[in-house]
């Protein structure tokens, strides 16, 4: 998997109109964002409780995963006044934008490369590339819960 640098993937969004920006911040939808990923987190949570140990293929756990976070990431792009294209792009913006998150880059570009090769190209997920991720996610996931609960309380 070849990932490309962050500088040069923000260069390419920013040059091609993909930091589509936003006249407002949509507190509100910034809120549901958020309802929903919790609610959506707790939901994968139990279901991997059940399906971890029975399964060969960790695909769907995988992009479940992936999609809370996609939520909470595109929840704290609207506090930029910036409406998400694409996923690459918003993670972009993420980690170039907002460095004391500490998000890698690298990281979180391989968790979107491959939930796409899982979404788009019926790619499974692997024991061992679920194991190597699983911690990440969560990790990253309390993290952006975190920060935008926070911007939530911040008054607008």
């Amino acid at each position: 998997m070849n990932i490309e640098k962050l500088d040069l993937a923000y260069d390419e969004c920013r040059e091609s109109g993909k930091f589509i920006p936003a006249d407002y911040v949509d507190k509100d939808l910034a809120g549901s964002l958020y309802k929903q990923a919790k609610s959506d987190w707790e939901e994968v949570l139990e279901f991997e409780k059940a399906r971890e140990k029975k399964t060969t293929n960790y695909s769907k756990l995988f992009s479940n995963r992936y999609d809370v976070m996609r939520m909470l990431i595109h929840a704290l792009a609207i506090f930029d006044k910036i409406k998400p294209s694409d996923h690459k792009c918003i993670g972009a913006h993420l980690c170039a934008k907002h460095p004391e998150f500490e998000f890698d880059w690298e990281t979180l570009e391989t968790m979107r490369l491959l939930r796409n090769g899982v979404q788009y190209r019926g790619q499974g997920v692997t024991e061992e590339v679920w194991k190597s991720y699983k911690l990440k996610f969560e990790i990253y996931a309390k993290s952006l819960f975190s920060f935008v609960e926070k911007k939530l309380k911040q008054p607008s």
